[in-house]
């Protein structure tokens, strides 16, 4: 777990338990807004395991209110 005056890896994944400190937000909110794509997009590793890119939340940190996922083309 981190404590507090911890930071967040630039690279890497981590558990919502690691990044709700940083994103301020409740879990429902940020699932929400991840729905939305106004937060980065989880990743679902297995069923009980969902993390998010470090780099995307450090993209979202550096600007929440401005952050969209970007489209990709399918």
């Amino acid at each position: 777990m981190y404590k507090h005056g911890d930071t967040l890896p630039l690279v890497g994944l981590s558990r919502w338990e690691q990044i709700a400190p940083f994103v301020g937000v409740s879990r429902e909110t940020w699932r929400k807004r991840c729905l939305e794509g106004r937060a980065p997009l989880p990743i679902q590793l297995t069923q009980r395991c969902t993390v998010w890119r470090n780099e995307a939340i450090h993209a979202y940190l550096r600007d929440p209110l401005n952050y969209r996922v970007e489209k990709t083309a399918a």
